[in-house]
């Protein structure tokens, strides 16, 4: 869930992420509430949301940085600086919710791991852990593996942008493989492989390398046939119809139809539809990595304070829980990402 720098965002797909955030959220909370009821398989699928943030963060870091020089050192430290501080406060929140409300052992050798491996960002890679505490958590596992090799795929697709698109085909045509053989045989398979083909990062990385690709067509857009207007909403029409009538045996979690999101990316960011860039859309849009990283923690902890004192049927607690995780998305946006984002970013490092 990447931010452009400041100067550089466009409004338009900074309000998308609010949109792909809430769909998330939906996904997990909300699928058994009024409205998302009456569509149910659709809003299940939300969590393919997760897909258009590794392309976007894909596109919006190479519209970012191509071009210009920077020391791996000062980039890495303002893409720390953006996911590390409040993505470390949703996990000990996580953590905490599980001593409190669900006896989770904090001492035992298990817990430790889990801890350790979420607080470093490598439990992605490691079977049985990219679920662990706060589920969400397994995507910025991936962003994190994402950024750190960000620099080099810039220098590969700048010196040589057939190269890169070829690997970018091979890598998502392995993925999709792999994942669709195993997709329907996964609730009989082994953590090792389901977990390998559902959430390692090297399976995500073709959607992030999509984005940058769209980041290069959108940047040369003066030398291809302009899109059309009405393009960005029919594809977003074409991308609802696909997710909501999916055929069960198959799966878009590693990025199937990431390539209609690329193509939807670009087409927001050229023609900038005005109904994206109404101001309380791009608010949302902001704050959008908070909605994200910590309603886990949040709708767990007020889901069992409701069920312990208030009692409150799931059609209107959700709706509470929704204001209450934007209250707190908004709050800590402002008290703790923001500073931290500006102190950690402006540290210097100085490797080249």
């Amino acid at each position: 869930m990447t931010n452009a720098p400041q100067g550089s965002q466009i409004n338009a797909l900074t309000a998308t992420r609010a949109v792909a955030a809430l769909l998330v959220f939906i996904h997990h909370f909300g699928t058994d509430v009024f409205p998302f009821s009456l569509a149910p398989y659709f809003f299940g699928s939300g969590n393919i949301a997760v897909g258009y943030f590794f392309v976007l963060s894909g596109f919006v870091l190479y519209i970012s940085y191509t071009g210009k020089d920077f020391s791996y050192g000062n980039y890495l430290s303002k893409r720390i600086g953006r996911i590390v501080p409040i993505y470390e406060i949703a996990l000990l929140l996580a953590v905490y919710d599980g001593v409190a409300f669900f006896n989770y052992n904090l001492h035992s050798a298990q817990s430790v791991k889990e801890i350790l491996y979420s607080a470093f960002f490598v439990h992605a890679f490691i079977p049985s852990y990219p679920l662990v505490l706060n589920g969400p958590g397994w995507t910025i596992s991936i962003e994190m593996f994402f950024y750190v090799l960000f620099p080099l795929l810039l220098v590969l697709q700048n010196k040589n942008i057939r190269i890169f698109i070829v690997l970018t085909i091979l890598l998502f045509i392995a993925s999709q493989y792999f994942h669709l053989k195993y997709y329907p045989q996964r609730r009989a398979l082994d953590d090792n492989i389901v977990d390998t083909v559902f959430f390692n990062p090297v399976i995500h990385l073709s959607q992030f390398l999509l984005g940058m690709i769209g980041g290069y067509i959108y940047n040369a857009r003066k030398n291809f046939a302009r899109l059309p207007g009405w393009l960005p909403s029919v594809l977003f029409v074409v991308i609802v119809l696909l997710i909501a009538y999916r055929p069960e045996n198959i799966s878009y979690h590693t990025g199937l139809i990431a390539p209609l999101f690329m193509l939807l990316i670009i087409g927001i960011a050229i023609n900038q539809p005005r109904m994206l860039g109404v101001k309380p859309f791009v608010y949302l849009g902001e704050i959008s990595y908070g909605i994200y990283i910590l309603q886990q923690p949040v709708y767990k902890y007020f889901d069992a304070i409701n069920k312990a004192h208030w009692h409150m049927p799931k059609q209107y607690f959700f709706w509470l829980a929704l204001a209450l995780l934007l209250l707190i998305a908004s709050a800590t946006y402002y008290t703790i990402e923001m500073p931290l984002r500006k102190k950690i970013g402006s540290m210097r490092w100085g490797i080249k």
